[in-house]
Parts: C-alpha cells; sequence; structure tokens
C-alpha cells in the first residue's frame, strides 16, 4: 500500500467492549511494543469478535516507519504510534471517505 501523509488508515488491533456504552478498549503494536487505549465506536473501522481496525491518520513516513495519530485516551502515549513498515504493509488498510 502505498502512503501518503494526512491520509487515512485503518490500523488492526485488538478490541473490547470499554467501561461505557459506545467505548472500546484497543491495543496495536508498535515499533516500542503494544498500545492500549479507549476510544470512541466512532474511531473504529470495523470491529467484530475482538478483532477490528481503529481509524488512524498518517504523520510521518521514513524508510522503515510511519507514525500515526489515533484519536482517543491511551496509557502510554498521547495518540502518537509509530508502526515498522513491514507490520504497516501487513496490518493497515486504506480508509475512502465519500
Amino acid at each position: 500500500m502505498k502512503l501518503s501523509i494526512g491520509d487515512q488508515v485503518g490500523i488492526h488491533c485488538d478490541v473490547s467492549p470499554g467501561p461505557f456504552p459506545g467505548e472500546f478498549l484497543v491495543t496495536f503494536e508498535t515499533v516500542s511494543g503494544p498500545v492500549s487505549g479507549f476510544v470512541q465506536d466512532s474511531a473504529l473501522l470495523s470491529r467484530n469478535d475482538g478483532d477490528g481496525y481503529v481509524i488512524g491518520v498518517v504523520e510521518t513516513i521514513t524508510e522503515t516507519e510511519i507514525k500515526v495519530r489515533v484519536s482517543g485516551s491511551f496509557f502510554t502515549t498521547n495518540g502518537l504510534a509509530w508502526l515498522s513498515q513491514d507490520w504497516a504493509q501487513a496490518n493497515l488498510r486504506s480508509v475512502h471517505i465519500d
């Protein structure tokens, strides 16, 4: 997948119910390890049986990594996450907004 700065992408993640209605706990892999946090239902591209895609925006692209911003309340980040290029190629999905 060819990515550009500003592209919206779906990031493959584990999804489980959050503490409030319409809120979900998501976990996905980053260069520095798993990131977990709470997102609103509107931040999910899809979810099915504990598996899904959370929407992120591409902020930076290097030869080896991609930085994305995800809206939500995360435990160890402010919503910015570095993904390896290899992981991203296997686990990102294009988001098309009509």
